[in-house]
C-alpha cells in the first residue's frame, strides 16, 4: 500500500488476508465482534508495517443469508451445511467452518476482497492479543500444532489427493485453523476438497 511505501516497510514484509470463520449464530456474532475489536487494535498497534492488513468474517448462514452484523464487520455469507449432512458426522457443526472456506473461495464477492497473497484461516474461539507475523512462506503454511490432532492409516487416501508421495505419518497434528498460508496454495487445497465431494456424491449415488 502506498502507507506502507512511505514508511520504507522492509521488502521481507508478507501482508495476509484474515478469514474469520463462525457461523450465523447468536453466540458467534458476539465472539466475532470481539476478535474483530482486538484485531482492529492490534494491527492498528502494529504501525504502517503491519502484515496484518485485511479482515472478512466468513459465516456460515442458512441459505446464506446475511444475519445483520455485516453492518459492523466486513462480512461474506455462504449455505451453511444442512442438518442432513451434519447428523452423518455426528452434528458436528464446527464442520462448517472448513466448508466455508471451500465454498467462499468460489465466490467473487471474497476472491475481490483478498488483495493479499497470504490468508490466515481464524475462528472465533480466537482474540488477537498481540501482532502476529506472517510465518508462512509459498511453499509451507504456518499452524498451531495441536498434541491430541494425530492421523491415522484411514487418512491416506485424503492426503494422498492433496500430497501424493505423503501418507499420514507425515502429517503434522495441527486443525484447520489457525493457519496462515499461501492463498494460491489455499485454493489448491480447496479444490481438491470440492472434487473429492463431488466424486463421493457421484459414487453414492450410482452405486
Amino acid at each position: 500500500t502506498a502507507a506502507a511505501t512511505a514508511a520504507g516497510c522492509p521488502a521481507t514484509r508478507k501482508p495476509y488476508h484474515t478469514l474469520l470463520t463462525g457461523q450465523g449464530t447468536i453466540y458467534n456474532g458476539w465472539q466475532s465482534r470481539i476478535m474483530y475489536y482486538h484485531w482492529k487494535k492490534v494491527s492498528k498497534r502494529d504501525g504502517p508495517c503491519t502484515e496484518m492488513t485485511g479482515f472478512t468474517r466468513l459465516c456460515a448462514s442458512k441459505d446464506g443469508e446475511p444475519d445483520g452484523l455485516e453492518k459492523y464487520i466486513p462480512s461474506v455469507f455462504v449455505k451453511q451445511l444442512s442438518t442432513e449432512v451434519l447428523a452423518k458426522y455426528g452434528h458436528f457443526g464446527v464442520l462448517n467452518r472448513p466448508h466455508s472456506v471451500v465454498e467462499g473461495l468460489k465466490l467473487p464477492a471474497l476472491l475481490d476482497r483478498i488483495t493479499e497473497e497470504y490468508v490466515m484461516i481464524a475462528e472465533t474461539d480466537h482474540v488477537f492479543m498481540k501482532p502476529l507475523p506472517n510465518l508462512a512462506s509459498p511453499t509451507e503454511a504456518a499452524a498451531h500444532s495441536f498434541g491430541y490432532m494425530h492421523a491415522s492409516p484411514r487418512h491416506n487416501s485424503v492426503v494422498k489427493l492433496c500430497w501424493p508421495e505423503g501418507d499420514h505419518t507425515s502429517l503434522q497434528p495441527i486443525g484447520p485453523s489457525p493457519v496462515i498460508i499461501y492463498l494460491p496454495n489455499l485454493k489448491k487445497v480447496a479444490l481438491t476438497l470440492t472434487l473429492t465431494l463431488t466424486l463421493t456424491l457421484t459414487l453414492t449415488l450410482t452405486l
